[in-house]
């Protein structure tokens, strides 16, 4: 029932706001400046954080093969020390690593 209801409010919105006596109208006629002022403003806000989340994600998503190269390294030496492999293997893999 109340999925009905918020359906028929979001239906008759603009209706009801557009009822003729002056009060749907963007403060009689002052809003419009208002928008024009601030809405350029807005939207280099908006861009501002698209570039940066752009930025963001391309840093975070970009990890070298040194770091990766790295985190096996350390794979490879907690596996030596908790005895999955032996040293002559250990030895094979580290160089294979190493390139």
């Amino acid at each position: 029932m109340k999925h009905l209801v918020l359906a028929m409010v979001l239906v008759a919105g603009p209706a009801l706001a557009d009822r003729g006596d002056g009060f749907g109208y963007m403060m009689d006629g002052y809003g419009y400046g208002m928008s024009m002022m601030f809405g350029p403003i807005l939207w280099l806000i908006v861009l501002g954080l698209v570039v940066a989340g752009v930025i963001w994600f391309v840093r975070r998503s970009d990890t070298g093969p040194a770091q990766k190269s790295g985190d096996a390294m350390a794979e490879l030496d907690m596996r030596l020390a908790r005895g999955d492999i032996d040293a002559e293997d250990y030895a094979a893999r580290k160089k294979l690593l190493a390139g």
